[in-house]
C-alpha cells in the first residue's frame, strides 16, 4: 500500500497522452509548472512560473495515465520536475503499482546529474531510484544544436539509471524519434520537439490558411 501525505498535489502545465519525440517510444507526457533554473531561450518557458496552473492529485494523475492504451512509458518534463519531487515521485510508484509490467520513465531536468546524485534531499534520492533515464543539464542557448536526441544544447547529457535502456538504443532512437512533433488535442494543436519555432511543421502551420 502506498502511502501519500495528504493535500500533495503537482503543478502540471500541460500533458500529453502520445508523443513520440519526448524520449524511447510512444509516452505520456506530463509537463509541471515551475522552474527556478530559468534558462534563458528555454522552448517552454512559460512553464517557469511558480503559481498554481493546474493542481492534480497523484492519484488523479496516475489514473490518467493507466487510462492511455498503448505507451511504453511517461516523460516529466517542464518546468523542472525535481523541483516537485514527491509529488512526481508518487505519481510514479501509484501508476507502476497498478501494472504487471511497468512502464519506463524518463525525465528532463535542468540540474545536471552530478547535482542530482549528491543532494541530500530524501525526495530527489526517491525519484533518482524511479527513473530509468534522464536528459539532464541546462539548457545554454549558444550551444543550441536541433539534431541531437532528445536535448536542446550540446553540453546536455543522457544518463541510463537502470539496465532498461542503454547507449546501445541511440542509433534506433534517432532514427525513429522526431525532432518536432504536432499533435491534434481536443484544445487545438500541440506542438513538441527540439526545433521549437524554427521547425518546419511550425512554420507551415503558420503559414496555413484558415
Amino acid at each position: 500500500m502506498i502511502e501519500l501525505e495528504e493535500n500533495l498535489f503537482l503543478n502540471v502545465a500541460t500533458t500529453m497522452a502520445h508523443s513520440r519525440a519526448n524520449g524511447p517510444g510512444v509516452r505520456a507526457v506530463i509537463w509541471v509548472q515551475g522552474c527556478t533554473i530559468g534558462c534563458p531561450g528555454c522552448y517552454n518557458n512559460f512553464t517557469h512560473e511558480h503559481a498554481p496552473k493546474k493542481l492534480s492529485s497523484p492519484k488523479q494523475i496516475a489514473k490518467w495515465i493507466n487510462s492511455i492504451d498503448g505507451i511504453e512509458g511517461i516523460t516529466f518534463s517542464g518546468g523542472e520536475p525535481f523541483e516537485q519531487a514527491l509529488a512526481v515521485s508518487s505519481v510514479i510508484e501509484l501508476v507502476n503499482s497498478e501494472r504487471t509490467n511497468p512502464l519506463s520513465v524518463f525525465i528532463f531536468t535542468g540540474f545536471d546529474f552530478d547535482t542530482l546524485r549528491n543532494n541530500n534531499d530524501l525526495a530527489i534520492q526517491r525519484l533518482l531510484s524511479l527513473t530509468d533515464m534522464l536528459s539532464a543539464g541546462p539548457y545554454i542557448s549558444s550551444l543550441n544544436q536541433d539534431n541531437i536526441l532528445w536535448r536542446g544544447s550540446s553540453n546536455q547529457e543522457l544518463v541510463y539509471l537502470t539496465e532498461r535502456y542503454s547507449i546501445t538504443d541511440e542509433e534506433n532512437w534517432l532514427k525513429n524519434s522526431p525532432i518536432e512533433e504536432l499533435v491534434m488535442t481536443d484544445n487545438g494543436i500541440m506542438r513538441t520537439g527540439f526545433r521549437a519555432k524554427k521547425g518546419d511543421l511550425y512554420k507551415s502551420l503558420l503559414q496555413t490558411p484558415c
